[in-house]
């Protein structure tokens, strides 16, 4: 898994492929072959193990603060510092390829609902140690904001290796929004990101 992470990050997808990994992870191409016949089945492996490495950066960027407010707000750090990993530009050429190669984009739906099934599960922990569980569909709205902007600024700066002037402005206004939705949250208060449908 590391050496097709790094054949991805360092070369791109299209680059990418069962031989050149097995050559990086200095293994014969029988026995990669074995464990993921297609270069379909490595990517999807890939890109499993690539998120998981992406939760593992964020829990260790969270590890100093306890569940509550700081936590909720160093989420964005901790975001920010999980996608400045070869994991992340990995994760990001898989879904990217996705769009274009037919047996990727077959299989890769069910990759990606699982992933979101795993972050809609870290937002109703966050909600429930916010003590707001009955807000989490905002405490999700801001959680997948961040995500998403934090995505695009990666992808316009640290993976193509050009450091972003604009970058600490923006981890800035996504902690502002953060502090008031704890301040508005937990006072009981109409929340900052609006009305949002529920149903």
């Amino acid at each position: 898994m590391e050496a097709a992470v790094r054949c991805l990050a360092e070369f791109g997808y299209a680059a990418t492929s069962t031989p050149l990994v097995a050559k990086l992870a200095k293994v014969s191409r029988g026995s990669l072959l074995h464990q993921f016949p297609t270069k379909t089945d490595l990517m999807i492996a890939v890109a499993q193990y690539a998120s998981g490495a992406r939760g593992a950066k964020v829990r260790e960027t969270l590890a100093p603060f306890p569940d509550g407010p700081d936590r909720f707000l160093h989420g964005v750090d901790a975001v920010w510092a999980s996608l400045h990993t070869p994991a992340a530009i990995a994760l990001m050429e898989v879904t990217i390829a996705a769009r274009s190669d037919p047996e990727l984009a077959e299989r890769y739906p069910q990759f990606a609902d699982d992933l979101e099934a795993g972050l809609h599960r870290a937002r109703t922990r966050m909600a429930d140690y916010l003590g707001v569980p009955e807000r989490l569909v905002e405490i999700e709205a801001v959680a997948h904001l961040t995500r998403v902007a934090l995505n695009g600024l990666a992808m316009d700066s640290v993976f193509i290796g050009r450091a972003s002037p604009d970058a600490d402005k923006v981890l800035g206004l996504l902690k502002s929004l953060r502090q008031q939705v704890i301040d508005t949250l937990q006072s009981g208060g109409k929340s900052p990101v609006g009305k949002i449908d529920r149903r």
